[in-house]
């Protein structure tokens, strides 16, 4: 039987949700996750976290407190990302379309906050990656749409890196841009 992207994406979320669910409510046992030290708690999540990234549920990510992360061949996506997308099971075009989400997700983290210019080049490309990448799921426009979602969770992955594009997103408010025509995937 052949799943498609969007249950994968389905259930590998909701995977996600209930081991953070399961995390947070300490296994229904009240007492035990009251008596337990923060330190504790942290430990039998990251464990469990491992034990979801080691089966495949979820993607091993790279949880360093460096906003670029690892990029060992200087592609613009960090490594732990490129090895998620190529384990996908989408076609070549749409994975190119998903590496060029990515590096504009990247960039989105690595713009000077300060420069008005960059944020509206950084943003241009944010806005020509997502149309590539929902063409590129034609006629399923929605699976490339979550797929962006996803990307873009996973790329901040770490406070420093939630709170860098939180920062990106608090610069662009209020600013205005006009969606992309034509093709606008990457060559």
């Amino acid at each position: 039987m052949k799943t498609s992207f969007s249950t994968l994406m389905t259930r590998a979320a909701a995977t996600l949700a209930c081991a953070v669910l399961l995390c947070a409510c300490g296994g229904g046992n009240q007492q035990a996750a009251a008596a337990s030290s923060p330190t504790a708690q942290s430990n039998d999540l990251t464990a469990k976290i491992q034990a979801l990234e080691k089966s495949g549920a979820i993607p091993a990510l790279d949880r360093s407190s460096s906003i670029a992360g690892p990029d060992a061949n200087n592609n613009g996506v960090r490594d732990d990302i490129e090895a998620y997308i190529a384990t996908l099971p989408i076609t070549p075009t749409q994975k190119a379309g998903a590496m060029q989400a990515a590096r504009a997700q990247q960039h989105k983290l690595a713009v000077d906050l300060a420069d008005a210019t960059a944020l509206d080049r950084v943003s241009e490309l944010g806005s020509r990656s997502i149309k590539c990448v929902a063409d590129s799921f034609m006629p399923k426009r929605q699976d490339g749409y979550d797929l962006i979602k996803k990307i873009e969770a996973i790329t901040a992955n770490t406070r420093e890196r939630s709170q860098q594009y939180i920062a990106y997103n608090r610069a662009r408010s209020g600013s205005v841009s006009r969606g992309p025509t034509g093709n606008t995937c990457d060559p």
